[in-house]
């Protein structure tokens, strides 16, 4: 696979609350209750496919371990996870490639030159390399919060979701238009 092909295989999102009832109400998702957990694991599995790699930047559950990893099982992707306060269930789960508390994403292709993006659960005021035209992703806000900056909420409350690579690279393109 070209490397510039590659952007359009690795996928972002945050919040999933799986097992939350409540979170339908909270945040006013477009689904029933009884079917959340299998909207939103066809909603990433329509996009991501197997052999991609999607970074889930925390609160994927409030379920039991045991619960949590049977849907975890059904969604596509290499999953690695960024910690969220609702992750304490999972935190040494098996089901994520990688589990980091705050994670500096690198690319380089031909197309994306030297893309750099600080993946949090947070919000940050500041981050890694800020200053030289780094990116950063967060959830954790539901869409209720507007940073500034090249950074934005990948939750599913803020977005469509997931969102690959390339569709970051743009939407950042965008705000820093706005920016600077």
């Amino acid at each position: 696979m070209r490397k510039d092909e590659e952007a359009k295989r690795i996928w972002f999102t945050s919040d999933l609350h799986l097992l939350h009832p409540k979170i339908v109400d909270i945040c006013d998702r477009p689904v029933k209750v009884e079917d959340h957990d299998d909207w939103i694991i066809d909603t990433i599995n329509q996009k991501v496919g197997k052999k991609d790699d999607l970074y889930i930047l925390g609160d994927v559950s409030l379920g039991s371990k045991t619960k949590t990893e049977a849907l975890l099982s059904r969604i596509n992707g290499r999953k690695h996870l960024i910690l969220g306060n609702h992750d304490k269930n999972i935190k040494h789960s098996t089901y994520f490639k990688n589990i980091w508390e705050r994670k500096d994403f690198k690319f380089n292709s031909p197309s994306y030159p030297n893309i750099h993006i600080v993946l949090d659960h947070y919000p940050l005021a500041s981050w890694n390399r800020k200053v030289h035209g780094s990116m950063h992703l967060y959830g954790h806000v539901h869409g209720r919060f507007d940073n500034r900056g090249l950074s934005f909420d990948i939750g599913i409350d803020a977005n469509d979701f997931p969102l690959n690579l390339e569709e970051v690279i743009q939407k950042m393109s965008k705000i820093s238009l706005r920016c600077w």
